[in-house]
């Protein structure tokens, strides 16, 4: 049997160019696996490129079976018309050692033998290349900044403006308690409670669930700002991007300074911490761009999302005593509009295409971005939703982060209780343990990795599942002390979760489709989290603020997912790198 290969070219758009004055192929690589399924019992495709790391994603994502031979071809010729990237695809029957003709009409066609080029001569290839953003701002004297300047502006916006903000909700829920939030609302007897009588009591029912809302709330439009600004992030660039995210929050902050439930009905209070958390997401998102100025992004990358979680230390300072709610967040407000301005200066207007050493920002200059119009989406949604471990992980992914985002309400309350007379350790445990351990998320991501790369993804479904149900035992025990391993066991349960969100979609999907599919399941999370308000006022009015109950509904259903957990597919082992020695063994090159 005669063996036929589709042969993948990686080529730059300088490369592109010359082709349409040049008959010779420029140099290339070339990465092959047959053609015909039957073959494809060999080991899985191994894609290596120097040039543009998430083409090596592509291309895993797009072979995962002797059926899938048209997904790689059609994955990869979707790729070819990307800005700055082509791949070609060719089928070719003849001797493993043919040579690729490319003939041009009027010009002598030149002959390029299908074998490895030298390091050396594509890395010097690659930088001839001009770096990103030199078309259109080197001309008009663009001040360039280094990819690491870039990378620190980017650092710190993540670090004081992104949605995890809202994951320090402890502190803020304590300041709210002390200054009598919706303590109107409680009725003892035929006269109400206020002021420093508020303060002296635990919440009530009714005052419990508004203060449950304004996590819940947050939580859920941090879902669906994800989903929103993912797909404005891919059409209007990450500048737009950031100063829309960024414009909300201010908003959101100076809510927060100046609403008091006395005062009305304290839905600005929600409102306003719900306009953190979603505006928050869209000076994350962009400031990601700044990692394709990188050619190798795993470092950066985890560095960079673990001050998503770092930014819940911030609202700490609530629990300094001259520190008020509204002053905190006047002053807050000022810093978001500040780095607002540093995002208009510095963000880049156009999403970033490939690596560079610096970038030219467009300071003061009013550009209009290339507007990106989504196509083929629809197309592509339709096949991805046909696939069972799509749906598996959109409703494991939005039940559980249902469970996070009812328990990050109610464990402040649940600790105030456990707690009693002992305002001490409340406020301990409330405002500094429990912001402190949660969000220490960024200690376990290595791990995530790890395990993910050594055992592959199943192995963190399964742990994911049964640190969430290890999560849930032990906050149903009544003891402070037992809740130090909780918060341990939460963040470790929330690594997990937040991982497989990204990696999974990343490595087992194509490409092209990561942000749709993103959206999607901050759909499904946003669809599932709208069961929060059924579930708080249920235990805080039906069942007297006892959480047995609800938390054993909320635990029912993983029960559940463990028996369909084998839809989840192990296309983790289909990445890798440029010179691993342990990613097994590719196709032989052409």
């Amino acid at each position: 049997m005669s063996r036929h290969y589709l042969m993948l070219r990686m080529a730059s758009s300088r490369d592109l160019s010359a082709l349409g004055e040049e008959s010779a192929w420029p140099r290339s690589r070339y990465y092959s696996t047959p053609s015909d399924p039957r073959l494809l019992q060999a080991p899985p495709l191994t894609v290596a490129s120097n040039r543009q790391p998430s083409l090596r994603r592509a291309a895993s994502a797009a072979v995962r079976s002797a059926d899938d031979v048209a997904a790689l071809s059609a994955a990869w010729t979707a790729r070819a018309w990307r800005p700055f990237t082509r791949v070609g695809v060719a089928d070719s029957s003849n001797a493993v050692a043919a040579p690729l003709s490319c003939e041009k009409s009027g010009a002598s066609g030149s002959l390029q033998t299908l074998e490895s080029r030298e390091d050396d001569e594509d890395d010097s290839a690659f930088a001839e290349e001009p770096p990103p953003g030199s078309e259109n701002d080197s001309a008009d004297g663009g001040v360039r900044l280094s990819k690491e300047m870039m990378f620190a502006v980017a650092a710190a916006v993540v670090l004081l403006t992104s949605g995890g903000l809202i994951l320090g909700f402890g502190p803020v829920y304590a300041a709210l308690v002390r200054e009598g939030q919706w303590a109107e609302l409680c009725r003892d007897g035929p006269g109400e409670r206020h002021g420093l009588q508020a303060q002296a009591q635990a919440p009530c029912a009714s005052q419990e669930i508004h203060l449950q809302y304004v996590f819940s709330t947050s939580f859920l439009c941090l879902s669906a700002a994800n989903a929103c600004f993912g797909v404005f992030l891919d059409v209007f660039g990450p500048r737009l991007t950031a100063l829309l995210g960024l414009a909300l929050s201010v908003a959101g902050n100076f809510a927060l300074a100046y609403s008091d439930s006395g005062a009305g009905t304290g839905a600005w209070i929600i409102g306003g911490y719900a306009m953190v958390g979603a505006g928050g997401m869209g000076s994350f998102l962009a400031a990601f761009q700044i990692l394709q100025l990188y050619r190798v992004q795993g470092v950066v990358c985890s560095t960079l999302s673990s001050l998503f979680n770092c930014s819940g230390y911030i609202y700490m300072a609530l629990e300094i005593d001259t520190v008020t709610r509204r002053v905190f967040f006047q002053v807050y407000g000022v810093v978001v509009a500040v780095c607002m301005a540093t995002c208009f200066l510095v963000f880049p207007t156009n999403c970033i295409t490939r690596p560079g050493d610096s970038l030219a920002i467009p300071g003061l200059r009013l550009e209009k971005p290339r507007i990106h119009t989504p196509t083929g989406l629809v197309d592509g949604m339709k096949q991805q939703l046909k696939r069972g471990d799509l749906w598996y992980f959109a409703v494991f992914f939005g039940w559980i982060s249902l469970i996070f985002a009812f328990a990050g309400g109610a464990i402040p309350s649940m600790l105030a209780g456990l707690a009693g007379d002992d305002a001490g350790a409340a406020a301990a445990y409330t405002s500094i343990l429990y912001p402190v351990i949660v969000n220490g998320t960024f200690v376990y991501s290595p791990l995530v990795g790890y395990v993910i790369d050594r055992f592959g993804f199943k192995a963190i479904f399964f742990a994911c599942l049964a640190l969430v149900q290890l999560f849930i035992t032990l906050l149903l025990v009544p003891s402070l002390r037992v809740q130090l391993l909780m918060f341990v066991v939460y963040s470790m349960a929330q690594a997990c979760l937040y991982a497989l969100q990204f990696a999974y979609i990343m490595m087992c999907f194509p490409a092209e489709l990561n942000g749709t599919l993103q959206a999607f399941l901050a759909t499904m999370s946003f669809s599932f989290g709208l069961l929060n308000y059924l579930l708080n006022p249920w235990a805080q009015v039906n069942l007297h603020g006892d959480y047995t109950v609800v938390l054993l509904v909320l635990a029912l259903p993983t029960l559940l997912l463990y028996v369909f957990i084998d839809v989840v597919h192990g296309c983790e082992d289909k990445i890798v790198l440029d010179g691993d020695d342990d990613g097994g063994e590719a196709h032989p090159l052409i």
